[in-house]
């Protein structure tokens, strides 16, 4: 696909520790996604002790005295990549994460599952909200207990596609992804049954192309070097079709963020959050794309092949 994100790459990689066992399931997840020449920074975010204003910065390694025992299981599981570490003193790690990746120019986000309890799985955990919803760069969660295995790349990764623009640029960066480690691409278009609407019995919304030819076109759209297969689900919710038809072989869901704001922002909408509670593999949420590169994606779309 010859998108303005088409030369993505997880060059850069920021991965959120939070002192838990879930560090191991958010370190194995961004091993199998780095490239060998990516560059990890390790982060983890201490609260300050007190209520009053403070200034979020990054302490000194005197000031955390068991900083390396935190990192140590993480840079034991990223073997020969490059890995640096940082702690710094912030009261919203969902803030100071984006900041950093804003600072450091981060290609790729990965952080761990929520917490394994019922209320802050429904809720995906303030955390892991805050920070998909600000992040400038595309955000991956790893699930429960990801860590057990070891670091495997990827080889099917599923796209949730509908045509728009956001799901445009979530498959480009699968793309991205697939090339330099072989992987194949399995879009998933989902028809939606008939709903109803005060008073409208059976109403379904309108939609240009009938769902066959919106994954029609976009299987024409991969490029020819990589393996790709279109899937048309059936479904009344659009997630729990797409988290279903996932649990055959597919090892990571890239899916767009909610077209919402001239920014180019994550903004987790309801099928990525559905997809992010509800899927047995980890989830990518890419960022929605600015008015610029909607405008790029609708002149290349109407240029003659």
């Amino acid at each position: 696909m010859k998108g303005p994100r088409a030369d993505w790459q997880p060059g850069s990689i920021l991965v959120g520790f939070d002192g838990t066992e879930r560090d191991r399931d958010a370190a194995v997840l961004a091993a199998s996604l780095a490239h060998s020449d990516s560059e990890l920074l390790l982060v983890h975010i201490v609260p300050p002790a007190g209520f009053g204003p403070i200034s979020p910065r990054q302490l000194g390694s005197e000031e955390v005295p068991g900083a390396q025992e935190l990192f140590a299981p993480g840079i034991t599981i990223l073997g020969d990549l490059k890995v640096e570490t940082g702690v710094y003193l912030g009261r919203s790690p969902a803030k100071e994460l984006t900041a950093i990746a804003e600072e450091k120019d981060i290609d790729l986000i990965v952080i761990g599952p929520p917490r394994p309890k019922r209320l802050e799985r429904a809720l995906l955990g303030s955390v892991i909200r805050g920070l998909m919803n600000g992040a400038p760069a595309p955000t991956v969660m790893a699930r429960i207990d990801y860590g057990k295995d070891a670091p495997e790349p990827p080889q099917t990764i599923a796209v949730a596609f509908d045509g728009m623009p956001e799901s445009i640029v979530a498959v480009e960066h699968a793309e991205a992804l697939a090339r330099p480690i072989g992987a194949s691409l399995r879009l998933l278009t989902v028809a939606t049954r008939a709903t109803t609407i005060a008073g409208m019995l059976g109403y379904v919304p309108p939609m240009p192309k009938s769902p066959s030819e919106v994954l029609a076109d976009g299987v024409a759209s991969v490029a020819d070097d990589i393996k790709v297969e279109g899937r048309k689900l059936e479904g009344g919710s659009i997630p729990a079709a797409i988290a279903a038809d996932s649990e055959d072989g597919v090892d990571l869901i890239v899916t767009g963020s909610r077209g919402y704001g001239a920014f180019s922002r994550v903004m987790i909408g309801s099928v990525s959050t559905g997809l992010l509670n509800q899927a047995a593999c980890p989830v990518m949420v890419t960022p929605r794309p600015s008015r610029d590169e909607i405008e790029a994606q609708r002149v290349e779309a109407d240029t003659p092949a």
